[in-house]
């Protein structure tokens, strides 16, 4: 019996053996490729004239080619990002994945900045670090819009994110610009009020950002290379959710509920609590059941909140918005039950 085992597991062995053959021959074959399409344009200098002068420099002290090029902190200038690329590059600076060269192969790639060239995009992702399949691909990706004479300008560094580092890195690059989003509409939405308006909402938002951290801390699994990714999603999607019930009251679209109907989801939301704080020895990665009843607590906090804010900027909806905030919850935590 053990003999015919062991012929069974070498077979199955051999199996897979042979079949990894042909992918990781593929895989040679793959990066062979890049590194070919990295050799070509290893030498291919950078126009001086995209450079920046000895007068532009006293210009790009401190400057950060990220944020000139997206507009983050500060108006967007292409122009000025590629020059400060430059110089970032040309520097001992410190990076970080979108610094200098990814930022000066961006504007190259994208025609942004300075005249669409696919050839210097190429050597500039050929020197960026990272993932050795990320680098790959991202090579592999700039060959294919150079044969097809692509025109467009959403090129992105994030386009060929493979590692849990990276994405983390893109995840918080999308959330900015979804804060930018939230910002214009919230400042539309607070064009009519008062001070006294904006003063309460400043403490409910206060409740809500401490909420939204604890709510990412404890309830989204930190194991893996994606702990950053999922934490900032996880937040970048609370954010959202407490903007769209916003906009909802604003306008009189959030759903009217009443305290009975509160009754019934609270009675409901706790018993699904109950049911979590019961398991033996659940499995959610990093999440526990203390880390649950740390974020119940301060999601009952954050509720409170709510209501006392629509007490007195949008009255009547008190057990709408309770009972609204409590449905809600209890599609979260229904997912530790499934």
């Amino acid at each position: 019996m053990y003999n015919k085992i062991r012929r069974f597991l070498l077979f199955f062995l051999a199996l897979l053996i042979l079949s990894a053959i042909p992918v990781m021959a593929a895989e040679k074959k793959s990066q062979e490729s890049s590194q070919k399409i990295c050799e070509q344009v290893a030498n291919l200098p950078y126009p001086a004239a995209d450079r920046p002068t000895s007068k532009d420099l006293k210009d790009l002290d401190k400057c950060r080619p990220y944020d000139l090029y997206y507009g983050f902190e500060e108006p967007a200038n292409p122009q000025k990002a590629r020059l400060c690329a430059y110089d970032e590059m040309d520097k001992p600076r410190e990076e970080g994945p979108f610094g200098g060269k990814a930022i000066l192969m961006t504007i190259y790639a994208n025609g942004v900045g300075a005249k669409r060239n696919f050839d210097l995009a190429l050597k500039l992702a050929c020197k960026i670090e990272g993932a050795p399949a990320e680098i790959e691909g991202r090579v592999k990706h700039l060959a294919e819009l150079r044969v097809q004479n692509w025109q467009g300008n959403t090129f992105s560094l994030c386009d060929d994110a493979t590692s849990g580092y990276l994405a983390g890195s893109c995840a918080d690059h999308a959330n900015k610009f979804a804060l930018i989003k939230r910002d214009k509409k919230l400042g539309r939405i607070q064009s009519k009020w008062t001070g006294a308006d904006k003063k309460e909402y400043s403490i409910l938002k206060k409740v809500a950002d401490q909420y939204f951290d604890i709510h990412a801390e404890n309830e989204v699994d930190q194991s893996g290379t994606a702990r950053a990714a999922l934490s900032i999603a996880d937040t970048s999607s609370q954010e959202e959710n407490f903007q769209k019930t916003l906009e909802m009251l604003e306008s009189g679209k959030l759903p009217k509920y009443s305290n009975m109907q509160f009754i019934d989801a609270d009675t409901k939301l706790n018993t699904i609590y109950r049911q979590i704080q019961k398991r033996v020895d659940p499995e959610w990665g990093t999440v526990k059941k203390e880390n649950i009843k740390t974020t119940q607590r301060a999601w009952i906090k954050y509720c409170d909140s709510w209501v006392k804010f629509c007490r007195k900027k949008y009255p009547g909806f008190e057990d709408s918005i309770k009972t609204y905030l409590t449905m809600k919850r209890i599609k979260e935590l229904e997912e530790f039950l499934n």
